[in-house]
């Protein structure tokens, strides 16, 4: 079985262990990951379709375990915080039926491009515009400074644990692939 390539992910894990970080930074942080992503799939002509699907699966991955980590860990951990928190939780969902959307579509096609566009508007609308202008720095405001480095190292550690789950990948594997075979 061939192993896919992590084309951004991997130099931010080795980094990330060196320092403890709020957990408003690990969530931006990836985010940036996430933007990278993104910004090599925009980048990416529909003449390299292998590197496109590459790109959009490892966008689909860590999409994937951010929406987990948020979900599992900081939102619940936040929801006293702040009552923004409730949207936030549907953005989710409209990023993933984007990404969905974006999964099914072929990566030489218009269609993809069109997804592509979306989802990089969702995600910036989310992760910019809500979480990272408005919610983080609500948090950051009221929350306890140790305790979001406490949830920082948490959700960093959760999120390398995904990373490196041979069953997540796997299961994350499946799941695009039905979502691929459905779209036919």
């Amino acid at each position: 079985m061939r192993r896919r390539q992590q084309v951004l992910t991997e130099a931010p894990q080795a980094h990330a262990r060196q320092e403890r970080k709020t957990a408003t930074r690990v969530l931006v942080e990836h985010h940036e990951v996430l933007r990278a992503i993104l910004r090599r799939l925009l980048e990416t002509p529909r003449s390299q379709p292998g590197l496109r699907r590459a790109l959009a699966d490892e966008l689909f991955d860590e999409l994937w375990m951010h929406e987990r980590i948020e979900e599992a860990i900081f939102y619940p951990a936040m929801r006293h915080v702040t009552p923004a928190l409730s949207a936030a939780w549907s953005e989710h969902r409209q990023l993933s039926d984007q990404l969905v959307a974006l999964t099914r579509a072929a990566p030489r096609t218009e269609r993809f491009d069109r997804e592509l566009r979306a989802m990089h508007d969702a995600l910036e609308s989310h992760a910019h515009l809500d979480e990272e202008r408005q919610l983080f720095p609500e948090i950051e405001r009221f929350a306890d400074e140790e305790l979001l480095v406490e949830l920082g190292d948490r959700l960093q550690a959760r999120l390398e644990r995904l990373r490196s789950s041979r069953l997540i990948r796997a299961i994350l594997r499946l799941q695009r692939a039905l979502l691929r075979r459905t779209a036919r």
